[in-house]
């Protein structure tokens, strides 16, 4: 028996997010149908993270035992032969049998990206949220750092649904304005159910002046999602990276 990593990339238009539905396409059971074809078992992926439907990943990690004797790199040949081009395996590794990837997963990164030209490239639709207006970059970025450290984020996320608590430590957020686009990062523990998304149209209020950055930390402290502001569309976020502790 042995444990292999695989390092992903994918556009989520294509999947229903990551975790196996039934009767709907996602990632996970696109990858375990397909590695049923090269071992002859019944894998069972485990994911670092479960992005949701439309999200989109630059480097999510995901692990399965087999029996196989197929090295790593021919299994990344087969499998990426057998893929649809929107979803790639950008590695795949041995690792030991005691890695799991998302108990062992020590931080997580994600990339929203908002454009705010007053008419949207169709070219960039498809990656990003179309927001026309002019905003108050500083008030943004001084009601993003109000999020650093340890807290509560119930606020923003979807209600009902908090897996592992509420509480996360965020490291990073930030956002760096190269207009008309601009680009959210957060990296942190963990994540709620669409928080990133909800903080992200939160700040979006702050930004056109609907709410003061002090509006947006009672907010925050409230632990409350009524709240919050919107929850942005899926289609603008990107799960950027996974951090462990050997890397």
């Amino acid at each position: 028996m042995k444990n292999l990593r695989l390092d992903l990339s994918y556009l989520g238009s294509g999947y229903c997010g990551f975790q196996k539905l039934p009767g709907r396409v996602t990632v996970q059971g696109t990858l375990e149908q397909e590695l049923g074809k090269i071992t002859g078992e019944k894998v069972k992926i485990v994911g670092a993270g479960r992005t949701d439907r439309g999200v989109h990943a630059f480097g999510q990690v995901c692990n399965f035992l087999t029996e196989s004797r197929i090295n790593p790199p021919a299994f990344r040949r087969a499998l990426n032969s057998l893929l649809p081009e929107s979803l790639r395996v950008l590695q795949c590794t041995e690792v030991p049998l005691a890695f799991h990837a998302r108990k062992d997963a020590l931080a997580k990164s994600y990339l929203y990206v908002v454009e705010t030209a007053a008419i949207g490239s169709p070219f960039l639709a498809p990656f990003t949220y179309h927001f026309p207006y002019l905003l108050q970059l500083a008030a943004m970025r001084e009601a993003l750092r109000s999020l650093l450290g340890e807290q509560d984020f119930r606020t923003f996320a979807k209600a009902g649904i908090y897996n592992g608590g509420t509480i996360r430590m965020l490291r990073r957020a930030d956002m760096i304005a190269r207009l008309p686009l601009l680009y959210f990062l957060l990296e942190g523990s963990g994540f709620l159910q669409h928080m990133v998304r909800t903080i992200v149209g939160t700040v979006l209020e702050v930004g056109r002046g609907k709410r003061t950055v002090e509006g947006f930390t009672q907010a925050l402290r409230a632990k409350d999602r009524t709240v919050a502001g919107p929850t942005i569309p899926p289609h603008g976020l990107f799960l950027v990276g996974v951090l462990y502790p050997n890397g």
